[in-house]
């Protein structure tokens, strides 16, 4: 299948807009926090070096999709006259995640964490029980560790990686979509709402609360599983972060909302808004990182709920935005409008 864009996009007033949300971000953080922010942006420029493959890759499949009869000459033709904006991308995007893990860690300063029995009580009124058992009791032995990978690694490749896939499309509308319902959603909800319902999750509930309401998943989740050493070191690296307020990267504790189910919300629409095939893919992966988040103890579904709900309207929201508007991508096969 070959997707044809209009390549000769006429520029948009207000393309500036979406640059200067995330820098304003960043200053925000930085005036917070500047040196936990000044340490974060450092050690994610550090490892950018992980970047240039996942780029690659997202050339890769971009030139089988957009260009399946000449996928070399597409790449040649990308690098050429999209690197400068893929650069661009990368330097917001570490500015933005700098930004974004300073905030999340300072949730508990700005508002101590409280919401956590709230929200456990409602997602058991809503379900009958605990969501977290319930998915236990019906996720084979033999999906545990492939439902952990889904979670962790593969949701930090195919965030990061779709981010230089979008950046690489020629669609400027399609591409000013994304990015600005991927900046509104570290914005609105990974910060502000995080902040507003600050919470740590069922798996950290009893060592910020002193509660061993969550005692029984818990049990589960570091011995009756094969990711428990995983999941013991993951939370004691998170737990450990708090207390010490030690710099590193990934640190932070907030449950509501989900960001792990924000992204792959978001991914989903873009995929289906793309390619319908590839839509199906984004939203199986969905299902399955709600599953892993309320399996593996990190979320309250209502987490989940919240996030696939307020991510949605962001998308529809920002094909309204400066650049964006007209955001579409058709097929040759068959038109297709943004989802």
């Amino acid at each position: 299948m070959t997707i044809a864009v209009d390549t000769h996009a006429r520029r948009q007033p207000g393309q500036l807009a979406l640059p200067a949300l995330v820098l304003a971000f960043a200053v925000a953080a930085a005036i917070a926090a500047p040196w936990r922010y000044l340490a974060y942006l450092e050690s994610y420029l550090s490892q950018a070096i992980i970047l240039p493959p996942i780029l690659a890759a997202g050339v890769a499949v971009a030139s089988l999709l957009l260009r399946p009869a000449a996928p070399f000459s597409f790449i040649l033709d990308t690098t050429r006259e999209s690197l400068l904006r893929v650069v661009l991308v990368v330097l917001l995007c570490m500015l933005g995640v700098s930004a974004f893990t300073t905030f999340k860690v300072l949730i508990p300063e700005f508002v101590p964490f409280y919401a956590d029995p709230i929200l456990a009580q409602l997602d058991r009124m809503v379900h009958g029980g605990d969501p977290g058992l319930l998915a236990r009791a019906i996720v084979p032995a033999w999906a545990h560790y492939p439902l952990a990978f889904l979670y962790g690694p593969v949701w930090f490749i195919q965030w990061f990686g779709l981010m230089g896939f979008v950046a690489l499309l020629p669609n400027q509308a399609f591409r000013m979509r994304y990015f600005w319902a991927m900046a509104l959603t570290f914005c609105l909800l990974g910060t502000a709402a995080a902040t507003i319902f600050s919470s740590v999750g069922p798996v950290f509930y009893e060592r910020i609360y002193m509660d061993d309401r969550f005692a029984a998943l818990t049990r589960l989740v570091f011995d009756g599983s094969a990711v428990g050493s995983y999941m013991a070191e993951a939370t004691s690296y998170l737990y450990d972060s708090y207390m010490s307020s030690a710099v590193r990267m990934g640190s932070g504790i907030s449950a509501m909302p989900s960001m792990h189910i924000a992204v792959a919300t978001l991914n989903a629409h873009m995929l289906f808004s793309f390619d319908r095939r590839a839509g199906v893919i984004g939203w199986a992966y969905l299902g399955a990182i709600f599953i892993g988040s309320i399996f593996l103890g990190w979320h309250y579904a209502l987490d989940g709920y919240f996030s696939f709900i307020a991510v949605s309207l962001i998308w529809w929201g920002a094909s309204r935005l400066p650049g964006a508007r007209g955001a579409q991508v058709h097929s040759d096969r068959k038109p297709m409008q943004p989802a």
